[in-house]
Parts: C-alpha cells; structure tokens; sequence
C-alpha cells in the first residue's frame, strides 16, 4: 500500500483542483451584481510556512448590496497586504447570498484550479509508474 501513497496523494490534489474549478464556476454564475466595495480594515493573522512563522493580510471590504451595508472578509490572503485601506475594489456578489462575492477580473483562483489539477495529474501518473516499477 506504502508504493500508492505517491499517486494517492496526487489524486488528492486533482480532488481538490476539481472542487476549486467547480467553486469558481458556480461563483461566476450566481454572482451576478456589480458593486464597489472599499477596504475598510485589514485582518491579520499569524501562520506558519516553511521558513517559520508570518502574518498573513485579509482585506476586509465593505459595500452596499441594495440598501443593505454589507461587510466581509476576502479569504485570500497575502504575506504583503495586496490592498491598503480605502482602496476600491470592484466586485460581483450573489443576490441572494450578498456576502458571497468575487472580485471582478481577477483570474487568481482560477488558475489555482488548474494548478492543483495538474499537479495531482503530473504526481498521480508519476506515483503510479513508481509503484508499478516495484512490483
């Protein structure tokens, strides 16, 4: 079982990148309002990688969806904040869920999705090649 950990975890990766691509297009369809949005604070949380431990910046946005004020945390992250405060940005939110939103063009999690993909495609077939060699 221990020469199929290498391809299990590359199907775990395609799992993943195939959920992520899914997220995205349901997102794309149902988020469907344009508005503009200002970053109003900046959440900040420590996390660990592999050079130690870092903060990781969170826009928070806020913006009005119909006469409803609405405020939310961007769950993309980054070790550099990527906006400032009182920055615009223009998003697309879900008209019946108005904290559920995108960011309009950015194409970031999207290409994560592929990345994932072929990740788990690239190590599942070299994980199966490594253990079929074995036998």
């Amino acid at each position: 079982m221990k020469k199929f950990l290498p391809a299990l975890v590359g199907v775990i990766f395609l799992a993943v990148g195939i959920f992520m691509y899914f997220q995205n297009q349901r997102l794309a369809k149902v988020c469907t309002v344009e508005a503009e949005a200002t970053v109003v604070n900046m959440k900040e949380e420590m996390e660990s990688d592999e050079d130690g431990m870092r903060y990781v910046y969170y826009p928070v946005i806020e913006y009005k969806a119909g006469s409803e004020t609405v405020e939310v945390t961007m769950a993309s992250g980054s070790n550099t904040p990527a906006y400032s405060i009182n920055d615009k940005v223009t998003i697309l939110y879900n008209p019946n869920k108005v904290k559920e939103f995108i960011v309009k063009g950015d194409k970031a999690s999207g290409i994560f999705s592929y990345v994932f993909i072929g990740l788990g495609v690239l190590v599942t077939g070299c994980g199966v090649v490594v253990a079929l060699k074995k036998n």
